[in-house]
């Protein structure tokens, strides 16, 4: 708790950009940035042709978002990574979601017999249970159908469920090491971290003796008993840092998954996809680019304005206005009039303000909270929204209150 104070005062005191810099920027975005026609994935993508010298050879792009709800940046995201699929050879997607349940996500994107709105609102996460997302899915289930090019993987990276993790691992050692399966239960539902360690040199002593064609199938097992894990320490050290080092080590076990050409797009927040955060408690993205160098390209994203879905009540999903960005932050000087959709590179930008700390805002349903970064140092580049509108939620019906939807409860 003293932590979060500390970072709030510190994000309260934030200077906020200069007159003349935010004029520099909004110079700067009618100059060199990256004017993006449309939302709409179908649309041609001739616009987007700059955003392959921006992504350059890296193998993992984080692309942010300041809060859920929205039906234009998913559209985004998906135009985003049909252009990288088609045009530059990714293979992969990631989306902050629990490790466990986006098994089954990948499953449909392989050409699985899924439900996949039930697998979407299994996650847990109204974000994601949308039309928005389902559309995205849709679109890389039948890329992958086409057989052109390696097949697009989906994973979640969010050690979340460790009951449903166990429950992965205990199904693969059903039918690879039944005589291990009552002392494996006993041992992932414990809360001592050595006991799942115990579980994961069985695993690593299985994988000898196992023919070839389980590699795949092993290596999730694996990646699960390791989510168990991960859970675990995040339990016993309450450190924030300890959930983001996961989510990393989640994202490279991911990479490898995807061969040694695979390319891979992340979405998650601003700051959890950010390279660079002040104070002591790193986020995902310090851990990537400590990793992977200049393999790793995170992007934030703004919105100017608008109107999200949020929730009302614990079933009750609601249109809720977003207000206009704090003056001097660097979401106001994404703001200005003339590009609805800007991308702009901040690598080489000379402005010293994008250096310092900035205000760049997140949001929890219509509430705006501050996130304290040096834009220049946490992204590569940042795309501006200009005004977005509520998402389309998945197992949606009427609501008495106008503009409003129930939905099942989480």
């Amino acid at each position: 708790m003293r932590r979060l104070l500390v970072l709030l005062a510190l994000a309260a005191c934030a200077p906020g950009l200069s007159p003349a810099a935010t004029q520099g920027l909004a110079a700067a975005l009618q100059r060199r940035g990256l004017a993006l026609q449309a939302d709409d994935p179908a649309a041609p993508s001739t616009d987007l042709a700059g955003l392959r010298a921006l992504v350059g050879g890296a193998r993992v792009v984080g692309l942010g978002q300041p809060g859920a709800g929205t039906r234009e940046l998913p559209r985004v995201v998906h135009r985003v990574l049909r252009y990288l699929v088609e045009e530059t050879g990714f293979t992969g997607l990631a989306l902050d979601a629990d490790a466990s349940a986006g098994l089954a996500l990948d499953a449909y994107a392989q050409g699985g017999a899924v439900d996949i709105d039930a697998a979407l609102l299994a996650l847990g996460d109204r974000g994601l249970a949308t039309v928005e997302l389902r559309e995205l899915l849709t679109w890389v289930r039948t890329h992958n159908a086409a057989g052109r090019g390696a097949p697009v993987r989906v994973f979640g990276v969010d050690p979340r469920d460790p009951e449903a993790a166990a429950a992965v691992v205990l199904t693969y050692l059903g039918r690879v090491d039944p005589s291990y399966v009552p002392e494996a239960r006993s041992l992932l539902a414990g809360g001592q971290q050595l006991a799942v360690e115990s579980v994961l040199a069985r695993l690593d002593a299985l994988r000898a003796a196992l023919p070839a064609d389980e590699a795949a199938a092993w290596s999730v097992a694996r990646q699960q008993a390791e989510v168990v894990a991960q859970a675990r320490r995040m339990a016993e050290t309450w450190e924030f840092e300890a959930g983001e080092f996961a989510r990393a080590r989640n994202i490279e076990w991911a990479l490898a998954q995807l061969g040694p050409r695979g390319k891979l797009l992340v979405w998650a927040s601003n700051r959890r996809i950010a390279a660079e955060v002040p104070g002591a408690a790193p986020s995902m993205g310090n851990f990537l680019r400590q990793w992977l160098g200049a393999d790793y390209r995170p992007i934030a994203v703004s919105f100017a304005g608008g109107e999200l879905l949020a929730p009302a009540d614990p079933d009750l999903l609601c249109p809720a206005p977003i207000a206009p960005p704090r003056p001097g932050s660097l979401d106001a000087a994404l703001a200005g009039p003339g590009m609805p959709r800007a991308l702009l590179d901040l690598r080489g930008l000379a402005e010293p303000g994008l250096r310092a700390p900035q205000v760049l805002r997140s949001l929890d349903g219509a509430r705006a909270e501050d996130t304290r970064l040096r834009p220049a140092l946490a992204f590569d580049a940042v795309l501006g929204l200009q005004r977005v509108s509520p998402a389309r939620p998945l197992g949606a019906t009427p609501a008495a209150r106008a503009g409003c939807v129930r939905v099942p409860a989480n």
